[in-house]
C-alpha cells in the first residue's frame, strides 16, 4: 500500500508540492530547457544592482559575453549558501547538457552571523522534499516540519554562542574571541574630528568584526558542504570552479586594520589550498580586486556590487573559464573603468636597479571636489624578510617642490614567496589639492627584489564622516570575554 501510495503522490502531486514548497527546484529545471554547458550559481551577489543604475546584468551575463558561442545560464538565489547549490546541482537532471560548475564561494558565509542566520528556516524548509527518501516520505517529512524552526532570537542566541566560545588566535593580539573583540571596538571605538563619538562608525567598525572575526576549519558546516558538492561534480562528470566573490577589504582595513586582514588571509589561504589543490577544480580569487566604491551597500557588510564591481568579477572568472573553453573565449573588451578609477595592469619586479613600480601620474586639478578619499591596492610577492616595499603618494608644487607620504607595506603581507595583497585607504588633504603633479607608486627600499602586479587606484567621496580612531587596544586594559 505504501508503494502504491508513494508512485501515486509522485506521478500526480509531488511536483506541484515541488513547485510550492521547494522553488529552487524549478531553477535547476530551467537548466534543461535552455540546454546549458555552463551553469553558474549564486546568491544576490550576482543580480543585485543600485537603484540608480540603468544597466541591471548580473555577473553571470558579463560572464556570458566571453563565450558568445556557449550556452551559459544561471541559478540565482537570494540568500543561498553552498548547502543549497548542492540541492540545486543534484536536481539538475542527468540528461542534461551541463559541463562546467560555477559555484559563488562567499567568505563571510563560513561565520556563524550567516551559518545560524534567520534565514535558514525558510532556506531549510524549502531543501526538505529534495531529500534522498520516497517523494512520499518526505512529504511526511515537511508536514511534521522536519527542519530547524526556531525564532529569530533563538537564532541569533546560536550565534551569540559562537562568538563567546570560537576562538582565533593573532600573535599580539589581546583578544581570542569575536566577543571579546567586538567589546573592545565598542569600548574604544571611533571618535569625530570634533572629539565626540561617532556611534555610526562605530557600531559599521564592530559589525566588520562580528561578520568576519572567525577562523574556518575542517569541521565547519559550510566546507562539509563545498566538499559534498566537489564529489557530486566529479559524479557526474563536470568541471568545478569557486568563484571567491570579492569582500570590502578597503573599508575594513580602513575600520578595523591588520589584525582582522590577517583573519581575511588566512581563511583566503585555507580555501584555496583546501580546493585549489583538488584535481578538476579552480578557485577564482577576486576577494581583494573590487574597491570600496564599486560597493552598494556602505553601512552594511554584502557582496553587492555597482556595474563596474560586477564586470571585474566577470572578467576575472572568465580567464579562469577560459581553461575550460580556449576555442570559444573572445574578449568583448567590456570593462571599461569608472571616472576616478585606474588600474595598471602587468607585472614588474622591484630590486636595486630598478626600485620603483609602475606609476600613476595626476594633475591634481583632474580630481573632483567632491573626492575626498582615495583606495589603492595592489598585489605583490616578496622573496624574504628582508624586503622592506612602501607605497608612496608624491605631491609636487609648481616650483618643483616635492613631498613624500610613505605606507609601510611589509606587515600587510604574510607569506614570502606567494603574491598576496595590499590595501590603504588615504584621505586627499590640501597639500594634495594644491599639488600641480600627483605620483602614487612602491617603492622597494631593500636589495631583495619583490615583484609588483596590478596597481589599482580609486578615488571616491568620504562615506563616513571625519573621524579619529581612539587610543590602541592594550592586553593590560580589557582582557578577552569581558
Amino acid at each position: 500500500m505504501l508503494v502504491l501510495l508513494n508512485w501515486v503522490y509522485a506521478k500526480w502531486f509531488f511536483e506541484k508540492d515541488l513547485r510550492k514548497h521547494s522553488d529552487i527546484v524549478e531553477l535547476s529545471w530551467q537548466v534543461i530547457d535552455d540546454s546549458c554547458r555552463i551553469i553558474y550559481l549564486g546568491e544576490s551577489s550576482n543580480n543585485h544592482y543600485g537603484d540608480e543604475e540603468t544597466n541591471h546584468r548580473k555577473i553571470s551575463d558579463f560572464a556570458s559575453d566571453y563565450f558568445p558561442s556557449v550556452k551559459m545560464g544561471d541559478l540565482t538565489h537570494s540568500a543561498s549558501h553552498a548547502q543549497t547549490y548542492y540541492y540545486m546541482l543534484k536536481h539538475i537532471p542527468a540528461s542534461s547538457a551541463v559541463e562546467t560548475v560555477v559555484v559563488t564561494m562567499n567568505l563571510r558565509s563560513f561565520g556563524p552571523l550567516w551559518i545560524y542566520s534567520k534565514l535558514e528556516t525558510p532556506l531549510r524548509k524549502q531543501l526538505v522534499l529534495l531529500e534522498d527518501y520516497p517523494p512520499l516520505a518526505n512529504r511526511f517529512l515537511l508536514a511534521f516540519k522536519a527542519y530547524p524552526i526556531k525564532t529569530e532570537e533563538e537564532w541569533n542566541e546560536v550565534v551569540y554562542e559562537h562568538w563567546r566560545t570560537d576562538t582565533f588566535n593573532i600573535p599580539g593580539f589581546p583578544w581570542r574571541t569575536n566577543a571579546g573583540w567586538n567589546y573592545g571596538m565598542y569600548t574604544y571605538g571611533w571618535y569625530g574630528a570634533d572629539g565626540q563619538r561617532d556611534w555610526d562608525v562605530t557600531a559599521l567598525a564592530c559589525h566588520y568584526i562580528k561578520t568576519y572575526a572567525f577562523r574556518i576549519a575542517d569541521d565547519n558546516p559550510r566546507v562539509k558542504d563545498f566538499d559534498a558538492i566537489v564529489e557530486l561534480c566529479r559524479e557526474r562528470g563536470w568541471n568545478l570552479i569557486f568563484n571567491l566573490m570579492a569582500e570590502n577589504v578597503d573599508k575594513a582595513e580602513e575600520l578595523v586594520g591588520k589584525d582582522l586582514m590577517l583573519l581575511f588571509r588566512l581563511n583566503r589561504d585555507y580555501l584555496l589550498k583546501r580546493y585549489g589543490n583538488m584535481e578538476g577544480v579552480i578557485v577564482v580569487n577576486n576577494l581583494s580586486l573590487v574597491r570600496d566604491v564599486n560597493f552598494i551597500d556602505q553601512n552594511w557588510t554584502t557582496e553587492h556590487y555597482y556595474e563596474e564591481g560586477r564586470r571585474i568579477i566577470a572578467d576575472h572568472l572568465a580567464k579562469s573559464l577560459k581553461e575550460f573553453y580556449p576555442d570559444d573565449y573572445h574578449d568583448p573588451d567590456s570593462l571599461k573603468w569608472d571616472a576616478g578609477h585606474y588600474f595598471l595592469g602587468g607585472t614588474r619586479t622591484l630590486d636595486k636597479q630598478h626600485p620603483y613600480s609602475m606609476t600613476l601620474v595626476l594633475a591634481a586639478d583632474s580630481i573632483r571636489p567632491d573626492w575626498s578619499m582615495v583606495n589603492v591596492a595592489f598585489e605583490l610577492k616578496r622573496q624574504d624578510d628582508l624586503c622592506n616595499p612602501i607605497f608612496a603618494l608624491e605631491k609636487q608644487n609648481a616650483q618643483g617642490e616635492k613631498s613624500i607620504d610613505s605606507y609601510a607595506v611589509k606587515k600587510q603581507v604574510q607569506n614570502n614567496g606567494e603574491w598576496d595583497f595590499a590595501t590603504f585607504a588615504l584621505p586627499i588633504d590640501s597639500v594634495f589639492r594644491s599639488a600641480q603633479k600627483i605620483k602614487l607608486y612602491v617603492y622597494n627600499l631593500s636589495d631583495s627584489p619583490l615583484e609588483i602586479r596590478d596597481l589599482d587606484v580609486s578615488f571616491r567621496p568620504a562615506y563616513l564622516k571625519p573621524r579619529v580612531k581612539a587610543q590602541t587596544y592594550k592586553s593590560a586594559d580589557l582582557h578577552d570575554g569581558e
